[in-house]
């Protein structure tokens, strides 16, 4: 495998890597040549390259890790396909729904897998809530409040940046919420979505900081999902869930912080995200989530954008 990308969130995947028999790391590539090397160094990486055009026609590399800036995923992610590899993208999975498309084209074409990072679909906690919603413990399901925000925090650097971005907090940490809440209630299509984003925190910030969405799903549920940087208090962890019922309440998460010795976003969830990747391309299937799925995060975030838009 290749790796795309030398950030935090890369080392996190290189780590699922190495913890599954089927992974190895041959290359990873990335402009900013010091964290490429301490990224080397970290997992015994042999071969480093500050042109990732250099690995898309590499015959070691089988499969590529995509972590750069969301405005490379298409690109990189299409040349990649076409050249024969398997693709694990983060999210989101592009800038657009039209690039989303292309991927999709490419990665059945060349009859690749193409799987979204969508990361909390693998922490136990969701799917045990998914599972309690399936067998009918909370009765019909009537809605859903989801929660991606980071408190008392935000990034820097290109995430900050529009051209690079594609978007602030909600195509970042909303995304999450989004993805969550689709898979709670076992992956509907969104029939309708409105919103109310802006800048409100960061105001130097080209970006928006604070968002709320309200999407009506085609299984009739709605969920109210917030995105946020910098807030003084948030009503839940990051894609933390509550699901209204019929006949009963739960919520993936405590509202509060994990409890001490315990992470919320554990790396046992990226081993078992990474693992689907890699059994998915061993046994000949699409991994989930798949680019379908990342697809359609993608179309509410538009959506929402679209909507935030029109209401002014």
């Amino acid at each position: 495998m290749a790796l795309f990308g030398s950030g935090g969130i890369q080392k996190i995947h290189a780590q699922a890597v190495v913890e599954h028999p089927g992974g190895e790391l041959v290359a990873a590539t990335n402009w900013r040549e010091p964290s490429l090397r301490e990224l080397a160094d970290t997992f015994h990486i042999p071969k480093i390259t500050t042109s990732w055009y250099d690995l898309v026609h590499d015959e070691e590399v089988d499969a590529v890790v995509i972590a750069t800036p969301n405005a490379l995923h298409a690109e990189q992610a299409i040349a990649c396909l076409h050249a024969g590899k398997h693709v694990l993208v983060e999210k989101p999975m592009a800038m657009s729904v039209p690039e989303c498309d292309a991927m999709i084209a490419a990665a059945r074409n060349a009859e690749r897998s193409l799987m979204v990072a969508h990361c909390w679909r693998f922490h136990p906690s969701v799917v045990d809530v998914r599972d309690a919603v399936q067998r009918g413990e909370l009765g019909q399901v009537v809605k859903t409040h989801g929660y991606g925000i980071h408190k008392e925090w935000g990034p820097s650097g290109w995430f900050v940046q529009r051209a690079l971005a594609g978007g602030g907090a909600l195509i970042d940490m909303g995304v999450h919420a989004i993805d969550t809440a689709r898979f709670v209630l076992d992956d509907p299509e969104p029939a309708r979505v409105c919103a109310t984003i802006g800048i409100r925190y960061k105001t130097d910030d080209d970006v928006d900081d604070d968002g709320i969405l309200l999407i009506s799903w085609s299984n009739g549920v709605n969920s109210i999902v917030e995105s946020g940087w910098w807030q003084p208090h948030t009503g839940g962890q990051e894609a933390d869930t509550e699901i209204y019922g019929t006949q009963g309440y739960t919520r993936i998460f405590s509202p509060h912080e994990p409890p001490a010795g315990e992470e919320h976003a554990p790396q046992s969830m990226y081993s078992a995200q990474m693992a689907e990747f890699l059994d998915a391309i061993a046994e000949g299937r699409q991994p989930r989530p798949s680019g379908e799925d990342g697809r359609v995060v993608m179309q509410v975030v538009e959506e929402a954008y679209r909507s935030a838009r029109d209401l002014g």
